[in-house]
């Protein structure tokens, strides 16, 4: 008896937004090429750089399209799905660095899972550049991932995320209103899984540029006031990475636990609320603080409490911020910072 198995053929368009990213391309470029796999075509988005990007780039077998204008990723994002060929969309971002088979496992995903719509990968805990920040900044992720119940998350990450052509057109693609790189991709995750869930494969792995302290702190700000925004929209929280509800009650009660000690010199109870605030913002972290003490060390665990807690304080300011904006003049359309 001969039994014929039928295979989708699928094709894959890697896209790339860059915008002066020079100094990151030749490495995620050879990384991508040195791919077995090689059904792909990749698509260069240049963001108006004003730097080497798009002469370096052209060095490769690429298709390089130059926006004319300065517009953002997620414009970025979209003019490169509508120009891509394939039947899978496979999205990078310019500061990260493709693992082997990578490529491959977005194709035997999709191969395996045709009734798939959308996947992420996940970035090492070794993040391309070094320093404790960085560090802390990739490790606090990867935990944040992992572990959701049959790998279904409610976030997307473009800088090692695939999902269908077909299904991307049709929910509407990215929300070209963030003119940075912002929350875009909570919010197309939010589109995502009001039809369809997103899966978690670990098997797609890149190493990315993980943000300094300042960069970080910055960062947390701005796209917490955005996330808040995007949040009395959608009514919605994420069971997955840095908005887990987990992060969101340590940052509280990091925040509530700093404004009681000004209270303790007026009232002595007032300690016994710092303790109580400072143990659940423990219990909160116990999950990611296990991880890296068993990972980077006990004085590694230690600082990345220190850092947890000051970027709690952050957070929460931030949302204050968000919640005042969000009710006297944005109304949920958005902060512009």
């Amino acid at each position: 008896m001969i039994i014929i198995i039928l295979i989708q053929y699928i094709m894959i368009s890697i896209i790339i937004p860059t915008y002066n990213s020079e100094r990151f391309m030749p490495a995620l470029l050879d990384s991508v090429f040195k791919s077995e796999f090689k059904d792909f075509e990749l698509i260069i988005v240049d963001d108006c750089s004003t730097d080497g990007t798009v002469k370096t780039v052209k060095n490769y077998p690429v298709r390089v399209i130059q926006l004319e204008k300065n517009s953002g990723p997620a414009v970025a994002r979209n003019i490169g799905v509508k120009a891509a060929k394939g039947d899978i969309i496979f999205f990078l971002d310019s500061d990260v660095i493709v693992l082997d088979g990578t490529v491959k496992e977005v194709y035997d995903y999709f191969q395996k899972n045709p009734s798939a719509n959308c996947v992420i990968g996940i970035c090492s805990t070794e993040p391309l550049n070094k320093g404790f920040v960085p560090k802390y900044m990739a490790m606090f992720e990867y935990i944040h991932l992992i572990g959701t119940k049959d790998s279904k998350v409610s976030v997307f990450a473009p800088r090692c995320g695939a999902v269908k052509k077909d299904f991307f057109e049709k929910i509407g693609g990215y929300n070209e209103s963030y003119k940075g790189a912002d929350v875009e991709d909570f919010e197309f995750a939010r589109r995502v899984n009001k039809t369809d869930s997103i899966t978690l494969d670990t098997k797609m792995m890149v190493i990315h540029k993980f943000a300094t302290f300042k960069q970080a702190s910055r960062n947390y700000f701005k796209r917490t006031v955005m996330w808040v925004h995007l949040f009395f929209r959608e009514k919605r929280l994420d069971n997955a990475g840095p908005t887990a509800p987990s992060n969101g009650i340590a940052a509280l009660c990091a925040f509530l636990s700093f404004l009681s000690l000004f209270f303790i010199p007026f009232e002595k109870k007032k300690k016994n609320v710092f303790i109580i605030l400072l143990i659940i913002f423990l219990l909160a972290n116990l999950k990611w603080w296990n991880f890296m003490r068993k990972e980077a060390g006990l004085s590694f665990a230690v600082r990345a409490l220190f850092l947890n807690y000051f970027m709690g304080l952050n957070i929460m300011t931030a949302a204050m911020s968000a919640v005042v904006s969000y009710l006297f003049h944005e109304r949920g359309q958005g902060v512009k910072i």
